[in-house]
Formats: structure tokens, sequence, C-alpha cells
């Protein structure tokens, strides 16, 4: 199952629409501040989410009464992105898409890319997408199509620790069994060579990040 979630930053309603077409059997949630965009683009969620420090509350009331309204509390230990991110896993979600995870709040944009990592440690998939770029992360070997990249260039970070043994075929910039070691940024900004790209390494959580800019 699928579960989208849609967060309070950066997000315009063209390309949810978007989104909403190519994923319609999806279950959708409103994650506080992100409903304001939901209902810009008419999109009514299954579930909303939060402590609704952020969504005007007449919009908050309005949908009461069209889906499931899960209110937490201002003061906790979570984002409203990682309770709904909680929520969606019991629900069976294997595969999670946050919209509206990146902006101009920093700090929010790190503990969602966080969030990655918190699904991977859930036997969860998940991605963020914006209008310019992919986000995923990797624990484990995988291949990557030049015909489905989301853009032009593909960057590629070790997250939470280094990432070894790591070969990289397919792209401008190639590497066999080297160690790409925290705190490096060596390999910003490859690019494609091949349709199909292998990304191999024997241990370690790989950030991949495909950009169109």
């Amino acid at each position: 199952m699928t579960a989208v979630l849609v967060c309070g930053g950066t997000l315009s309603s063209t390309f949810l629409k978007q989104m909403k077409r190519s994923i319609p059997d999806a279950i959708w949630y409103g994650v506080d501040g992100g409903l304001s965009v939901m209902e810009e683009a008419g999109i009514v969620p299954n579930f909303l989410i939060g402590d609704f420090d952020t969504a005007a509350p007449e919009l908050v009331k309005k949908y009461e009464a069209m889906c499931e309204v899960l209110r937490h509390e201002p003061e906790k230990e979570a984002t409203d992105t990682e309770l709904a991110m909680t929520h969606a896993m019991e629900q069976g979600a294997n595969f999670v898409i946050l919209l509206g995870a990146t902006g101009s709040r920093l700090d929010h944009t790190l503990a969602n890319i966080h969030m990655l990592y918190f699904a991977l440690q859930h036997h969860c998939s998940a991605v963020i997408l914006n209008e310019t770029n992919r986000i995923s992360l990797h624990n484990t070997s995988f291949c990557v199509r030049k015909e489905s990249l989301c853009g032009k260039y593909l960057s590629f970070l070790p997250f939470a620790g280094d990432v070894k043994g790591l070969t990289i075929t397919g792209t401008k910039y190639e590497t066999n069994k080297e160690d790409l070691l925290a705190g490096t940024s060596r390999f910003v900004s490859n690019e494609a060579k091949d349709d199909r790209m292998d990304i191999v390494f024997k241990s370690g959580y790989l950030l991949m990040i495909e950009s169109k800019d």
C-alpha cells in the first residue's frame, strides 16, 4: 500500500494535482499545514493529522466532517510528519511518499530526510518528492534506469556513517569498491552515462538525490 503525506513545506497545488492523478489509489494524509494546499488542489485526505498549530482552525473544522482527524498535543516528542508516517505504516503502508517535505524551515527539511531512515528501520520504503528533486535512502544495492530519473543530476551521499565498498557503474563518474566516507561531497552532481546504472555497496546507508537543476 502506498501512502502520501502532504506536509507543510513548499508545495504547489499544480504539482499536488499531478501527483494525485499519477497515484489515485494511495492513502492520503494532510499533515497539519499541508491541509491548506490540499484544499487549494481540491483533494480530501483520508486522514488529517497534527497538533494543528499551523493549519487554520476553520479549515480543520471543515475537514473534521470529511475525513478522520488524528489530533495531537503541541508538546510532543515527534514531528507531525513522523506521527503521520508511523500511522501510515501501522495501516499497512510499505511505500510512503512525502510531499511538501522541503522548504524554508531547514530543521524540518533535515528531520524529514531522517524520516527516510526511520522508514527503512521499519521495513518500509519512502521517498521525498518536490518539483525539482527526488530524495531516497538505500541500505542495499540497487539499479537505476536513466529513463526513470527525476532530472539530469544524480548525487550520492553517505548517511549516518560511512558507505563501505561502493561501486557505481553506468554514470559519468564511476567508482570501484571505494569507501564513501561521512563528511565528503565526492559524488555530488554525477550524471547518467548508460541506460542502466548499478549502485552496489557492502554496508551503510546511501542517500540518492536526483535533481533537475
